[in-house]
């Protein structure tokens, strides 16, 4: 199957839950995109932060970089976060096909 996950909250546990799933339907062989709205970057700034650690190791589970929106993108994120964590951010097509994905999930 083939899921968008929506991250658009500011609470640490739905980021956390919302990626950890992400990372397990990855695990299983499912294509996952991840999506993350501006709420998330207070957590994903903090370096200790889970979110940020596990949207570094998006690679190992051979999933693409997490879109950002482009008002977030643009200018903002260069020399702000570290190269391994701008690796995997990207940003969002401008046109997306939601018939493309059999789910889309949002926390």
């Amino acid at each position: 199957m083939k899921f968008l996950i929506e991250l658009r909250t500011a609470t640490e546990i739905a980021s956390y839950e919302g990626c950890a799933l992400a990372l397990t339907l990855a695990t299983f062989e499912h294509e996952v995109q991840l999506y993350l709205d501006a709420p998330v970057f207070g957590l994903l700034m903090q370096s200790k932060s889970r979110l940020h650690g596990m949207i570094q190791s998006l690679e190992l589970y051979d999933m693409p970089p997490a879109w950002l929106p482009e008002d977030v993108f643009s200018g903002w994120l260069t020399g702000i976060v570290s190269n391994d964590l701008a690796a995997q951010l990207t940003l969002i097509p401008e046109v997306i096909d939601v018939q493309d994905f059999d789910q889309i999930l949002t926390f």
